[in-house]
């Protein structure tokens, strides 16, 4: 896109008229003669037509019968360059201003049929995906459907007064609602065909499923604990908020808010120790570390297993070179720069996804068991397969028609 280039450079190619401009001017005003500016660009037509160190312009204008006698010298070419350059930031910034200003009005005439285009074309790739990839897009979704159902009847059973775990019971039911919903959001992004963004929303759902597991084995007392860390992580927030708070000009925490914050983190330090206040400190004592890691609990919750892809999808996550270079909607192809959707990729965050939503859905039927919650992780277990065999079909396909 060179409209703004092109317009800059359109501006600065009268530069050096300008400068002989501006010294004519000066030279004519020195002897008190007065000079429209179409006989200044005259003027400097015929200096230009016939350089000398001292062109002379000999009855320029024939009524008055004056002479014109001018000298310019390197120096003041040099010195009235300067004063140009000084305003080239200016130049660039009127430049741009209008420029912007010419293509924003000419794209919003045009907007609604680009718009319209935009859709369609959108639509059509989108068709073409699901003739591909529709089987394990529909296995995917069957099992979204099936664990919110499971998470709807359990949700409302656990909550009921008198449930001996109410810690474990509010964290895995919240830890399930929100898996079924980071699911969803991987489900809208292979539609789409994003699988570099799929694969890293999946990240969050491998975190969420991992944390599920690990909580669900353990006594009451570690969800609650899991629960308070909240303020932990409020305190590490009202840090961040105070380093940005005046330059995005946002309201300041009050006195009473930051010391009710205080007092609270304090009394959580004393009753837990201070590793409680590590960014996985609810999980330090169980662990036996002081600074327990994610990578801790995931391996405590025995899906470890799924490191190599929890890596790999952390690379979509930051802006780490891996990042930049790798992506799963390229086949083979280095130097190709992915801007937009693809049609390929969409195995690895499809299966790792399916995966992650049964590892999510098991810990509130183990809190609880029932018939109906039994019967529906069943499902789920069949329907794992068959997600990530079709995803796996539509893999080799792509391979084999790429080939």
């Amino acid at each position: 896109m060179r409209v703004l280039q092109d317009a800059l450079e359109s501006a600065l190619e009268n530069v050096p008229e300008q400068i002989l401009d501006a010294l004519l001017a000066k030279k004519l005003t020195e002897q008190k003669l007065q000079l429209t500016d179409k006989e200044i660009v005259r003027l400097r037509q015929a200096i230009l037509a016939s350089p000398s160190d001292t062109p002379t312009v000999k009855s320029w204008r024939p009524r008055s019968r004056q002479s014109v006698s001018i000298r310019i010298t390197g120096d003041e070419v040099d010195q009235a360059a300067g004063r140009l350059t000084e305003r080239l930031p200016d130049i660039i910034e009127d430049v741009a201003t209008q420029s912007a200003e010419r293509i924003l009005g000419t794209l919003d005439r045009r907007w609604p049929t680009q718009r319209r285009h935009e859709a369609n074309a959108q639509r059509s790739f989108e068709t073409r995906l699901r003739k591909r990839w529709g089987s394990g897009f529909q296995h995917l979704q069957m099992m979204l459907v099936i664990a919110r159902g499971l998470g709807e009847g359990l949700n409302a059973e656990l909550r009921r007064p008198g449930f001996p775990e109410p810690h474990k019971m509010d964290i895995l039911t919240r830890l399930h609602a929100r898996g079924c919903q980071v699911t969803n959001e991987v489900i809208v992004l292979l539609k789409s065909g994003f699988a570099d963004g799929a694969m890293a929303r999946w990240r969050t759902l491998h975190e969420i499923a991992t944390i599920a597991l690990f909580i669900s084995v353990h006594d009451d007392e570690l969800a609650e604990r899991y629960s308070l860390h909240n303020v932990v992580e409020s305190r590490r927030a009202r840090r961040d908020y105070f380093a940005c708070q005046e330059r995005l000009g946002y309201e300041p925490m009050t006195a009473s808010e930051l010391h009710e914050l205080d007092a609270t983190y304090e009394a959580l330090l004393q009753k837990y120790g201070q590793p409680f206040g590590e960014e996985y400190g609810w999980a330090a004592e169980v662990l036996r570390k002081k600074r327990p890691s994610f990578r801790d609990i995931e391996c405590a919750a025995g899906i470890d297993h799924l490191r190599a892809h929890y890596r790999l999808a952390s690379h979509n996550v930051h802006a780490n070179p891996k990042g930049v270079f790798f992506k799963l909607g390229l086949l083979e192809e280095d130097n190709v720069l992915l801007a937009g959707p693809s049609n390929t990729g969409l195995s690895e965050p499809g299966q790792c996804a399916a995966i992650s939503l049964l590892q999510v859905s098991a810990p509130i039927v183990t809190i609880h068991p029932t018939l109906d919650g039994v019967v529906a992780l069943r499902m789920l277990q069949t329907i794992v397969d068959r997600t990530c065999d079709a995803f796996h079909k539509s893999r080799q396909q792509s391979a084999d028609d790429s080939a």
